[in-house]
């Protein structure tokens, strides 16, 4: 008993922790999701404390080790520590038992390739190759989209400037209908450094630029200042100075929001060679200490060789020899392989090279110098008048152009299209909702017998009426039609509605276009004049019960037909309160006259 207790025990134990490590894997797996981002973004630093936690945990599997190595090695080339990173992933690759058709590890193969770009080492080509190998544009699509950019941008030697100015159109023109901002980016990008291959730097910092305007619509961290950094370098290398400077003001500006060791470094390095290329001494010499500071927070060795060339160039504007000297025996004592290419070829760092020599008097080192320097110098002069990568250039600036206009103005030509649909929609609606408005609005005001308002109406209007001028009055009438009953039985029975149009057309006949007219009641009518004097409103309402009584004066009957009415008049000296008070005692002393007429 006791040992079947036991099993039961341990079963239900392997049960509690089974279910522990799927919840754990789970949890995992959500905190690779939320780390994971395309090769040409960088993740959010804020993830990172969450990354290591979970790489942290004891249960995880290894291929969710691996992912989770993968990303911490995204996180450490966005902070600029690109030989970390490139240790960790060489590391991570080399393990067995891991999925090699994964994400990860295309994810993992890119990025050892780009770190190796970021230093100008010719092994990215192998690693930008095989990451291409591993994706396509159907699977993981922006891995595939950044190596092969980068395959066209260094590693094709051997092809023509011209065919990989077509390639990378392509490029653009595959996504140019639906590609993100981010990818859109990137492209642009990828264009601005071919661009600057081919000593265009003009055009390459107009493709930086547009490149930085959309990156920013999607971008996060580090990699929000990336792109505009290369744009500086290019206006800067185009003569464009002030351009430059305006861009790292806004580099500045990200900085300060962003404030990672990488951005600083970044805005340090543009505020450092601006000055220098301005021969801007002093400032160079006073933002050194922060460039040199920013540099040692990222490991950078190429920073620690600009830092120490910005310090010689200080020396030899100061005649400094010493200086000079003890800068050249580290140059001398280091591996000439470890010196990045950017300054084999840069031409400021070459002069600079001959200057320092012929400040020491060395005219045979100086020479050497010299001769490296008008070598350089030739073969960009050929690189630059070569006809065919000049106009290659200029078409793939065109085609560009032309691509992105087209887009521009369709997308432009639907809005424009959409927008006028709209307006067209609402102004037609409005239009057509305000005359049935108008329309719905006469018919009710309007009497359907007599043509004339109603009495709601009337008493509406003679209710805005504004107070009359000083010696002028409001006048209200009721004319009360006594023997209507008789002149419709004379008329005949049928003729109702003709007997009250008829005295309806003699009342508006004798009043004027300004008097408010209508039907009060069944046998009544309501005229109101405005502004009028009060002894001409009392002879104006005379003539108007003159002609009532007279309306079937002309009409052929057997019998004389007379309008028998009876009038009632309010006059007021101000703008009338009370009119429904009014007009029942108006009513009311026609019905007594009436009653007294019948006695």
């Amino acid at each position: 008993m006791a040992q079947k207790l036991f099993l039961t025990v341990i079963s239900f134990a392997g049960f509690l922790l089974a279910s522990f490590t799927s919840w754990a894997n789970e949890g995992v797996d959500a905190v690779i999701e939320k780390v994971r981002s395309p090769s040409y973004d960088c993740p959010s630093q804020s993830l990172l404390p969450e990354l290591e936690d979970a790489l942290a945990l004891e249960s995880i599997s290894k291929q969710q080790h691996f992912a989770l190595t993968v990303a911490k090695g995204q996180f450490l080339i966005c902070r600029g520590k690109y030989e970390e990173a490139e240790s960790l992933l060489l590391k991570a690759i080399m393990q067995n038992d891991i999925d090699r058709g994964s994400y990860a590890f295309a994810s993992a193969i890119y990025q050892i390739g780009f770190s190796y770009d970021a230093r100008e080492n010719p092994a990215r080509c192998k690693y930008y190759q095989q990451a291409q190998a591993l994706s396509s544009p159907e699977r993981h699509s922006d891995i595939y989209t950044s190596s092969s950019l980068g395959l066209i941008n260094y590693c094709s030697d051997s092809t023509e400037p011209g065919i990989r100015l077509g390639k990378m159109f392509g490029v653009l023109k595959r996504y140019s209908d639906n590609g993100s901002p981010g990818e859109l980016a990137h492209i642009h990008n990828a264009i601005g450094l071919l661009y600057g291959s081919l000593e265009q730097h003009a055009l390459a910092a107009e493709q930086y630029l547009k490149a930085h305007e959309m990156g920013l619509q999607v971008y996060k961290g580090s990699n929000k200042v990336s792109i505009i950094i290369s744009a500086i370098v290019s206006l800067i290398s185009s003569g464009q100075t002030e351009r430059a400077y305006q861009s790292i003001l806004e580099l500045g500006t990200l900085n300060s929001e962003i404030d990672t060791p990488l951005t600083n470094f970044l805005y340090q390095y543009a505020l450092s060679i601006y000055h220098r290329k301005t021969k801007d001494y002093s400032s160079l010499a006073y933002t050194l200490p922060d460039l040199e500071k920013a540099t040692a927070n990222i490991s950078s060795s190429l920073g620690e060789m600009l830092v120490a060339w910005h310090k010689a160039e200080l020396c030899l504007h100061e005649n400094d020899l010493n200086c000079i000297e003890e800068y050249l025996a580290e140059v001398e004592s280091t591996n000439t392989a470890a010196i990045p290419r950017v300054f084999q070829s840069n031409l400021d760092y070459l002069s600079f090279n001959v200057a320092m020599y012929m400040a020491l008097g060395n005219m045979e080192r100086a020479k050497a110098a010299l001769e490296l320097y008008s070598k350089e110098v030739t073969k960009r002069r050929e690189l630059t008048q070569d006809s065919a990568l000049i106009i290659g250039a200029a078409n793939l600036y065109t085609r560009i152009y032309d691509l992105e206009s087209a887009i521009e103005q369709a997308e432009q030509r639907r809005k424009n299209t959409l927008y006028t649909a709209v307006i067209i929609f609402l102004l037609l609606g409005s239009i057509t909702g305000y005359v049935l408005r108008r329309k719905h609005l006469a018919r009710k005001a309007i009497d359907p017998v007599t043509q004339l308002l109603n009495a709601n109406s009337a008493i509406a209007r003679i209710n805005k009426l504004d107070a009359p001028k000083k010696g002028r009055a409001i006048a209200i009438a009721i004319f009360d039609i006594s023997n209507l009953r008789d002149i419709t039985r004379k008329m005949g029975s049928t003729q109702s509605d003709k007997v009250l149009r008829q005295i309806a057309q003699t009342l508006q006949n004798v009043t004027r276009g300004n008097d408010i007219l209508g039907r009060f009641g069944t046998e009544q009518f309501i005229l109101c004049l405005h502004n009028i004097e009060e002894r001409s409103a009392r002879q104006f309402f005379d003539r108007v019960q003159n002609a009532l009584d007279n309306t079937f004066e002309n009409e052929a009957s057997s019998e004389h037909i007379v309008v028998e009415s009876q009038m009632s008049v309010f006059i007021a000296n101000e703008k009338i309160t009370g009119l429904n008070d009014i007009l029942d005692d108006i009513a009311m002393s026609i019905d007594m006259g009436n009653r007294t007429d019948n006695r």
